[in-house]
């Protein structure tokens, strides 16, 4: 898949050329996600439609961090903290649908349900994410560089308890055009310490990371 693109930014060791962004070896892929955002979205909540600020604005996960939304510029939109809090679990889509029913009663039946669904497709898949944003890379297949230290800390542990209940890896990888690592360093080490040969993964086809000169 492509990665969502303003036509240009300003950015040390980032470069866009002709729709393919440029990035530098050891760059906060996900704080760069959110620059890119902030740029190339409206400044407004995609939801109320409030004018936002600096201080107000938050980027909201079209498809939620609860059930394996990972950050990049398809799956991230402006947001009042508001609305970001009310829509919880909820995608993109759900929101705006839940947003329109008044009756407190039949919110909350909605909720309910959507709720148990949810768990039922975290259980089949691990995560709910547009199928065809989604393929699968050996590890072997996955170019990246080993951790100095390698910590299994809490990031790590949350990816263990959901595996121990579900057996589904809760997230995909991200990985540039060449299958090098861009985020998942943690699905990484935990797929090698338990033996797990294959993982899901999204490619950006349109993003080339580089060695730092």
């Amino acid at each position: 898949m492509n990665l969502e693109l303003p036509k240009k930014i300003r950015l040390p060791f980032v470069q866009i050329k002709k729709g393919k962004l440029y990035l530098q070896e050891n760059l906060r892929f996900e704080d760069l996600m959110y620059e890119l955002t902030y740029k190339l979205r409206d400044k407004r909540c995609v939801y109320c439609g409030k004018k936002l600020n600096q201080k107000t604005c938050t980027l909201d996960h079209r498809y939620p961090r609860a059930t394996g939304g990972i950050s990049i510029t398809n799956n991230l939109y402006p947001c009042c903290s508001k609305c970001n809090s009310e829509k919880a679990f909820l995608t993109h889509e759900e929101f705006i649908k839940i947003r329109k029913v008044s009756d407190e009663n039949e919110k909350k039946n909605f909720l309910f349900q959507l709720e148990q669904y949810k768990k039922h497709l975290m259980a089949k898949r691990g995560f709910i994410l547009p199928q065809k944003w989604i393929s699968f890379l050996f590890l072997d297949q996955i170019k990246y560089k080993k951790s100095l230290t390698e910590c299994r800390g809490r990031r790590y542990m949350k990816i263990k308890r959901f595996y121990d209940e579900y057996k589904k890896i809760p997230r995909p990888v991200i990985v540039d055009k060449n299958n090098k690592l861009l985020d998942g360093y943690n699905i990484i080490l935990f797929a090698n310490d338990n033996g797990i040969k294959k993982i899901p993964v999204i490619k950006l086809d349109n993003v080339i990371l580089q060695k730092r000169s």
